[in-house]
């Protein structure tokens, strides 16, 4: 197996940018009403809601971190439900418990087990066109997924003629 890239463990990359990106999801959804939560663009084109997309990136890190660990499926749906939050506060509580089991399973895991390929089901194959993947590589999908979202919500805050860089200060 190779050695993590600048001589920085796997885990230690990750958690970085596992901080980085929950800092600045939470200073974007910090303070933010039910109005803002539950809005959407454009409510004919089936977009989700901002809460929605909130309820999406827990469920895939709670999924994705299963995955990686177990080589199991979670149940979606079981893990939206315990998403299904009214307000941004309630949202942020369960994601940082959530983010905890993963920061949790970094701590523990060695570079090793980060690098050791594990064998995906049949859909988790078409999201990373392989059989088997690295749980480093599922965990850096955690990363990306989040941040792909937040600028989802920064971009509906926007339309919403609201500067999200404001907000949180």
């Amino acid at each position: 197996m190779g050695t993590a890239i600048l001589g920085r463990p796997h885990a230690e990359r990750i958690r970085l940018d596992l901080n980085e990106i929950r800092k600045e999801l939470t200073e974007t959804l910090e303070g933010m009403s039910s109005d803002d939560l539950n809005w959407v663009p454009n409510p004919d084109a089936e977009m989700r809601s901002v809460k929605n997309i909130v309820q999406e990136i827990g469920a895939m890190e709670a999924v994705t971190l299963h995955m990686a660990a177990y080589q199991k499926d979670l149940d979606w749906n079981g893990v939206m439900e315990s998403l299904n939050k009214d307000s941004a506060a309630e949202l942020l509580a369960v994601l940082s418990d959530i983010r905890s089991t993963t920061l949790a399973y970094l701590e523990n895991a060695t570079e090793e087990q980060l690098e050791t390929p594990v064998a995906l089901n049949a859909e988790w194959q078409g999201y990373f066109n392989a059989p088997v993947v690295e749980p480093e590589e599922l965990l850096r999908w955690i990363v990306r997924h989040e941040y792909y979202h937040l600028g989802q919500i920064v971009t509906y805050q926007w339309q919403r003629g609201k500067n999200p860089s404001a907000l949180s200060q």
